[in-house]
């Protein structure tokens, strides 16, 4: 319980703000709303966010939130489903925020054109679409915009002003979230995050990371995944600066961790890797947060080695919630691991080798659908999906083994390996590679691999300009595994 205050008091939580952030919690329910709201009541110059467009505070972005509010409320009523599709910054913060204080159940969709909007639209029965995107009236919903041009009498922001009472705890919004789209299509999740357990993760989180009190955070990633999502809400709750590059390069993203002090950076792999190849310098710079994909150990000693030990790796789903986080001490040990289960957690290993958790968010077992196993230290290491594993003459191989080899090949940028059927072995693997610009030929990489794998692990190579991603920043192996089936990546590289 000590280390409980103390984590807490360390993050800032225990400050002169937690009374306001009570009393907007006991008003506008347990939402991100209302964390915005108790700062904008006590703070409402401070800043919130910033995006490509510049600084928001507290109170623009609340007003903000409000008008879209007022919209919503021409076409919904508390408890109905919305779905907000935005390219990310404050306007998909604001969209998020309004649909929460109108008490809508909001579905979080990436981007796209209308044709893919509409396939994970189906089946939701969505009352109000939130977007700024002109494309998305093809689909003929009611449409709320969320560009701040609005007729009538204005709010700061230049919203209307919302002339009708909040809904209230009892009807409280809440975001839905879908799945990556990783290994095939992206599904809703069917689960409900109570208060309390959110509590529990933020807990758990600000047990291990020990943020400091009024310290930036730099977020180059997509908010309608956890990932992101999770990290706004925290940043909310904290009180501190959250800022939105999502599709920065390099130079800015080295731009905006020394121009802004920043202290927290939240990547993927994807992220981690290109940073990395980058120069700039980070004065600020204590936590590095990755997760949302496997973390190759190469990947990690070279951040270690540039940054210092700042680099922690989360690992969790949209399923099942956080589950473990490696620390840099972890890291240090076992480049390769994902760290120890989080405090509340529980991990088993189910009989077909799938990793089973609980307890942040539910009380009974669930599949990860990921192999792994515990080290004696009770490091959790990954072993790669349970559909992805190969059979190579009678032997089990998980392509994230020989993934790490090749990752730590010179030049090798991003790569992802398959099995594909063989008449001698019953399954041999296939990479998909793609190179660093002028590392070398195909056949110098051979000839590396020649030197560490036996000859049924070595995989063919298929060389290609990029890897395809999914909006998270991982590989989108169901995009790859469809062009398995075409002569050239049947071929030997």
């Amino acid at each position: 319980m000590r280390a409980t205050w103390r984590a807490l008091r360390a993050a800032g939580v225990l400050s002169p703000a937690l009374p306001g952030l009570a009393a907007a919690i006991l008003r506008h329910g347990p939402t991100l709303y209302a964390l915005v709201a108790g700062h904008t009541r006590r703070t409402p110059e401070a800043l919130a966010l910033t995006d490509a467009n510049g600084p928001v505070t507290y109170a623009d972005l609340q007003a903000h939130a409000d008008g879209v509010a007022a919209r919503l409320a021409a076409h919904t009523r508390p408890g109905d489903p919305a779905a907000l599709c935005s390219e990310g910054g404050r306007a998909f913060v604001a969209g998020l925020l309004g649909a929460l204080r109108s008490g809508l159940r909001v579905l979080l969709v990436p981007p796209g054109p209308p044709d893919e909007v509409r396939a994970r639209l189906q089946g939701q029965s969505i009352r109000a679409l939130l977007t700024d995107d002109p494309r998305l009236s093809a689909l003929g919903l009611p449409t709320v915009a969320l560009s701040p041009a609005a007729p009538g009498p204005q709010s700061r922001s230049g919203w209307p002003r919302l002339d009708w009472p909040c809904p209230g705890w009892p009807r409280a919004g809440r975001p839905v979230l879908l799945t990556s789209g990783t290994t095939g299509a992206p599904r809703v999740v069917p689960r409900r995050v109570s208060p309390l357990a959110a509590g529990r993760v933020a807990l758990a989180l600000l047990r291990a990371l020990r943020p400091a009190p009024n310290t930036a955070t730099l977020l180059p990633l997509p908010l309608w995944h956890g990932h992101g999502l999770s990290t706004l809400a925290l940043c909310l709750a904290l009180g501190t600066p959250l800022h939105l590059r999502r599709g920065a390069d390099a130079a800015e993203l080295w731009a905006v961790l020394a121009q802004e002090r920043v202290g927290t950076l939240v990547v993927v792999p994807t992220v981690l890797r290109r940073l990395l190849a980058g120069e700039g310098h980070a004065p600020a710079l204590h936590t590095v947060v990755c997760g949302s994909a496997p973390l190759d150990p190469a990947l990690a000693t070279q951040t270690q080695t540039r940054l210092g030990d700042v680099l922690f790796n989360l690992y969790g789903s949209t399923e099942t919630g956080l589950i473990a986080l490696a620390r840099p001490a972890d890291l240090r040990a076992e480049p390769g691991s994902v760290g120890r289960p989080l405090p509340g957690v529980g991990v088993r290993a189910a009989p077909d080798g799938q990793l089973q958790v609980r307890g942040l968010l539910s009380r009974r077992w669930l599949n990860t659908g990921d192999l792994g196993t515990l080290d004696p230290a009770g490091r959790l290491h990954l072993r790669g999906r349970a559909d992805d594993l190969m059979i190579v003459g009678g032997e089990n191989v998980w392509p994230a083994q020989l993934e790490a080899v090749l990752a730590a090949q010179p030049g090798v940028r991003a790569c992802a390996v398959f099995g594909v059927p063989c008449a001698e072995y019953g399954q041999v693997p296939l990479a998909f590679v793609e190179l660093e610009p002028g590392s070398g030929s195909v056949a110098e990489l051979q000839r590396r691999l020649a030197g560490v794998l036996p000859r049924r692990l070595r995989p063919r190579l298929t060389v290609l300009p990029a890897l395809p991603l999914t909006e998270t920043g991982k590989v989108a192996r169901a995009q790859l595994r469809a062009r398995l089936t075409q002569p050239e990546a049947a071929a030997p590289g």
